[in-house]
């Protein structure tokens, strides 16, 4: 399952120029519950002209994804982190370039696509 659980958004008209430089950060965590493995996810992006002080564009968002695992199974945290770096990353990225593209067009910008991930 995979489900949006935490969207922030800020938009910063007086600092919008052609010229705005994309951060994108990325974290993780996880939670094994009995049979039930939650991950969170988070990106945080962020637009800013070089020259100006303050970001144009914040964006937050925070999704879950939850597996129903086998009894008696119990994932190392060192596994964790690779396969949420590798592949959970993946999987949400389009998530995330959908949701940045329409929440962008919805804020009166011109449109943008986030580019494919590489890892």
């Amino acid at each position: 399952t995979l489900y949006l659980v935490e969207l922030n958004t800020k938009y910063e008209e007086n600092y919008a120029s052609k010229f705005l430089d994309l951060e994108i950060k990325e974290k993780h965590k996880f939670i094994q519950q009995d049979n039930i493995l939650k991950v969170y996810y988070e990106y945080r992006l962020s637009a800013k002209d070089p020259v100006l002080e303050k970001a144009a564009l914040h964006l937050k968002a925070k999704y879950v994804v939850k597996y129903d695992i086998m009894d008696d199974i119990i994932i190392p945290k060192e596994f964790m982190d690779i396969f949420s770096e590798l592949t959970i990353s993946l999987l949400l990225w389009t998530y995330f370039r959908e949701l940045v593209n329409n929440i962008i067009y919805r804020m009166g910008m011109p449109p943008f696509v986030l580019p494919m991930k590489r890892i």
